[in-house]
């Protein structure tokens, strides 16, 4: 399979640059894993910002509906090989014409807008994602803001400590283009509560047509304001916010993860089903596009002077929000090609090497080297076991690690190992949830149970996130039991 991830995606003053950026955490999470990332679209003005990245870039005269958009599309990729396609104007005909040409697809979708998805894999990053009747039979579903893609940036350095019971630095950001100006709504919100004591940064996106207005605005203001444009450093700027006001988009994402009490302002219809969560979850106090500037300015002021208010509304964002999502949805389509198949006389010597790997041996209960003939017995002993189930995990024909269950009564305790060159790649959550499946087959009856070394965090992720759950301990170890999932 080809390690190139081709992101089609577009942006403009009209259109925002949301759906680009949210593109940008899947390409470095990508590049993370080893890959190559390409942005194919019509992405000014954020084509550097891309070229920065690392990403390649090919731009597009034409976008769907026209059909120059998927021809281009096509000309430039492979069967086989990963597009993933994050806008509103890509329709079913669009989507359904990228997977009858071979490729394979993931689409981005918000609010079941379509009236039909076709896709190997189906993203709805929101928190209502998994109330859409979604009917892609095959695909996988990524749903809900356990997927939120947050850039790599977007990281917290330590646990945000308690609100203060009074917020005086306030944060304005509307979006990459924000075409309403409702920037400078807010801005005139902010003049109408006659506070002095705030500090205040208002956030002006690459696209803003209304740089010019806004200063008029801000230079009314009687209390300390900067007007920043091509912001560079948002995670930091978010970090010291005691309060933010911010489109109902993906900067909900990244305010609820850092934790910043926040407005929402829905300002285009798309933003709908994201302002009915935050308000279910009491993430964030919401407002619809029609909100006056005297509406805003009752919000902040309550706010501004409710510590108690603000701190519900921190734990409950970051409840939401824990900043892997786009991580965990690359290694979903990096690892999309593993396969298991059962352990053969040749792969004896392949084993006895990745065992005796130092990182392996590190985490195992018996961190001594094997002997070649002892292992060699032992080897030869399980392929003749009919209480052994011993697979291999193979990604495009390479050998990426192996799983084996043994099996006593009622019971298969499982053994899991990566290839040392495919760690830190999900490779072991998707092969465990393989050989689970693999395993209820061969065994209808029989449970699969993990043994866990104490002390050895990242093996007890792991199987968790294979649907595993906690079942009891001794002095040594962990005990997980499959639960089906």
């Amino acid at each position: 399979m080809s390690r190139t991830l081709t992101i089609r995606a577009d942006c403009s003053p009209t259109m925002g640059t949301g759906h680009v950026m949210r593109m940008i955490a899947l390409g470095q999470a990508w590049l993370a894993l080893g890959g190559d990332v390409r942005f194919i679209g019509q992405t000014d003005p954020l084509t550097g910002r891309l070229k920065a990245e690392g990403f390649g870039t090919i731009r597009l005269d034409a976008a769907c509906p026209d059909p120059v958009d998927a021809r281009a599309l096509l000309d430039a990729t492979r069967p086989g090989g990963w597009i993933a396609i994050d806008g509103y104007h890509f329709d079913a005909a669009y989507q359904r014409a990228l997977r009858d040409a071979g490729r394979r697809t993931l689409v981005v979708d918000d609010f079941f807008d379509r009236e039909a998805y076709t896709a190997d894999i189906l993203l709805n990053q929101n928190p209502d994602g998994p109330d859409y009747p979604y009917d892609l039979p095959g695909a996988i579903l990524l749903l809900g803001t356990r997927y939120a893609l947050l850039r790599k940036e977007f990281k917290r350095t330590e646990t945000p400590q308690a609100v203060p019971g009074k917020a005086t630095n306030v944060m304005v950001t509307l979006g990459g283009a924000d075409p309403g100006n409702v920037t400078g709504r807010v801005v005139d919100a902010l003049r109408a509560t006659g506070r002095t004591d705030l500090s205040v940064t208002v956030v002006a996106g690459a696209a803003n047509p209304h740089l010019a207005d806004l200063e008029k605005r801000i230079a009314n203001l009687s209390c300390a304001c900067e007007l920043l444009t091509n912001v560079k450093d948002m995670p930091d700027l978010m970090a010291r916010a005691d309060l933010a006001v911010a489109a109902g988009g993906t900067t909900s994402w990244e305010l609820c993860f850092f934790g910043v009490p926040f407005i929402a302002i829905e300002i285009a219809d798309n933003q709908q089903g994201v302002i009915r969560e935050l308000t279910r979850h009491n993430a964030a106090r919401c407002l619809d596009s029609a909100a006056a500037v005297g509406d805003i300015a009752s919000e902040l002021e309550r706010l501004i002077d409710d510590g108690r208010t603000r701190q519900a509304m921190r734990e409950a964002g970051m409840r939401l929000v824990d900043g892997k999502g786009a991580l965990r949805v690359a290694k979903t389509m990096y690892n999309a090609d593993i396969r298991l198949r059962p352990v053969t006389a040749e792969d004896c010597d392949l084993l006895l090497k990745w065992r005796n790997d130092p990182a392996t041996r590190a985490n195992s209960f018996s961190t001594e080297e094997i002997p070649s003939a002892a292992h060699r017995a032992w080897f030869q002993q399980k392929l003749q076991d009919r209480d052994c189930l011993f697979l291999i995990a193979e990604d495009c024909g390479e050998p990426a690690g192996q799983i084996r269950f043994d099996r006593s009564g009622g019971e298969a305790v499982v053994s899991v190992s990566v290839a040392p060159a495919m760690m830190h790649r999900g490779v072991g959550t998707t092969m465990t949830r393989l050989g689970c499946r693999a395993m209820r087959e061969k065994w209808p009856d029989a449970t699969a149970v993990a043994l866990v070394k104490r002390g050895n965090p990242a093996s007890a992720a792991m199987f968790a996130k294979a649907g595993f759950g906690p079942d009891g301990e001794t002095d040594r170890n962990l005990r997980f039991t499959w639960t089906g999932q």
